[in-house]
Formats: C-alpha cells, sequence, structure tokens
C-alpha cells in the first residue's frame, strides 16, 4: 500500500518577525514569509546533512571534532562542491532546516558556526558531555524475536550505531521499530535504577535519549499497546522499504553477474 497522495508537500520559508517555519504560514503570527527550500530540497538536503554528521563527513571534505561538531560553512562548501545543482546553498539553508527539525536531532551552536548530530551516529563520537539531567524513570526500545534472547541474557549494547537509543515513549519506540520491522517487540527500560546503579543515559533530543549500555536487569517487555502510525510516517516506512528492495535486487545482480563471470573463467 502506497501512501504518495496523502503525505502534503512541505516549505520551509522564513518570517521577518519569527524565523524559519514548515508549511504555508508562520505559526505564531500566521504571516506566509519567504521561500527558502521546497519539498525535494528540504529532503536531500536533510539526508545528506545526517550523512555527513553521522557516518561520512569525510565524502563531503567535512572534519567532525572529537564530539561531533562539524563548522557550518565547511558543511554547505562540501554540499556546493559535491552537488552542483546546490549551489545556491548558504549557511541559513541549513539553519533553517535544523530550527525547524520537529525530532532534534541536532545542536546548533549559532555564536560559533557550528553544528553536530546528537544521536544516531556509525561513526565513533564523544557525546557524554550532553545533559543526564531529566531523564525520565521509564523509557522504552524497540526489538526483534531475533534479538530479544540475547538483549534479555546480556542487555542492550551498541550495534552499528555506537550508543543504545532509548524512547521517551513506548509510541516512540513502536515507530522507531516499525522502520526495522512490521512487528517490533517493545522493552521497557527501568532508567531510574540503571542511573542508581551508576549507568549514565543521556539526553538527545526531546524524545531519544542515549547510553553506552543497559544490563538485562533494567529491561521488560513492555505490556503491549495498539499505536496508530501518521501517514507521513507509513510513507517513510515504504519507501525505506523499497530502498532495501532495490539495494537487495542490486546485490543480487551483482552476485548473478559475479557467478556468470566464474562460469566462464571455468569454460
Amino acid at each position: 500500500m502506497l501512501f504518495h497522495n496523502v503525505v502534503k508537500m512541505v516549505e520551509v520559508r522564513w518570517c521577518e518577525k519569527h524565523g524559519p517555519f514548515r508549511g504555508d504560514k508562520c505559526p505564531i503570527c500566521g504571516d506566509e514569509g519567504t521561500f527558502l527550500l521546497n519539498d525535494w530540497e528540504l529532503v536531500a538536503l536533510s539526508r545528506m546533512l545526517t550523512g555527513i554528521l553521522r557516518h561520512f563527513p569525510e565524502k563531503f571534505g567535512v572534519r567532525l571534532d572529537e564530539h561531533g561538531w562539524a563548522n557550518l560553512f565547511d558543511i554547505v562548501k562540501g554540499i556546493k562542491r559535491r552537488h552542483r545543482r546546490f549551489r545556491w546553498l548558504k549557511v541559513k539553508h541549513i539553519e533553517a532546516i535544523v530550527l525547524t527539525d520537529d525530532k532534534g536531532r541536532y545542536q546548533l551552536d549559532l555564536e560559533n558556526k557550528r553544528i553536530r548530530a546528537t544521536y544516531g551516529h556509525s561513526i565513533k563520537v564523544d557525546l557524554s558531555d550532553l545533559p543526564t539531567e531529566g531523564v525520565p524513570d521509564i523509557l522504552y526500545y524497540p526489538t526483534t524475536e531475533e534479538e530479544l534472547e540475547f538483549i534479555q541474557e546480556m542487555g542492550l549494547k551498541p550495534g552499528d550505531r555506537k550508543w543504545v537509543h532509548l524512547s521517551k515513549s513506548y509510541e516512540d519506540a513502536y515507530i522507531a521499530g516499525r522502520h526495522r520491522v512490521e512487528d517490533p517487540i517493545i522493552l521497557e527500560i527501568d532508567a531510574k535504577g540503571a542511573i542508581e546503579n551508576g549507568y549514565q543515559i543521556y539526553v538527545s533530543s526531546p524524545k531519544v535519549f542515549i547510553s553506552n549500555e543497559v544490563p538485562p536487569q533494567f529491561i521488560k517487555i513492555a505490556e503491549k499497546r495498539e499505536v496508530e502510525l501518521p501517514p507521513e510516517e507509513l510513507e517513510k516506512i515504504e519507501e525505506e522499504k523499497r530502498r532495501r528492495e532495490k539495494k537487495l535486487e542490486r546485490e543480487r545482480e551483482r552476485m548473478k553477474r559475479f557467478g556468470e563471470e566464474s562460469e566462464e573463467e571455468k569454460d
């Protein structure tokens, strides 16, 4: 099932009084503002920004410091050099994306013109300078049937990403899990107990918390709840599924060609 027809195209615009916003009108004063980015540009630049700050800064000639900070001008220069269609890009466009990001994925230092991602890294960065106050007593984590037994025995440890990522609510964890599997199992994390026993949990965003590990004694399966996904989230899930299928198909084709070449060499 596809959801292209129900997802509204969103622009990023600028209000002279209240700064950047997403949508048709400023949510504070109702002014239409001036145009900054269309929907396609927003999605493309957001993906590049998360890629630079979380996974492959070197591809864009950007250097992260030990805490994951990057210079905003270097990011703009790297994107313009790698993708000429964005030759008009300025720092204000990156700032607008970050300031209107409802997931709180970034931290922006306007005074020093630098930015970093606060979670989701597959490269090593030290995020131990993030705040530790205000962590809820209970957090949540999505998993699968295949991973459950290991987690119950060994606890939560970083995998592809360098930190364990925990969600503020059952619903948030379920949505995160749906991006991986059709029916995720949601774990309830005794964050208060873990912290009291010396395990650090950091506040990465209003809805995401990270830790180096969570031992099994602070983990249990949460009581199952019904969660209704918003249409835009369903579209994202479907899009990711299509990308995975295309990637798998390309890999199959590559293996098929490799097999055919190997048979020809034998002949």
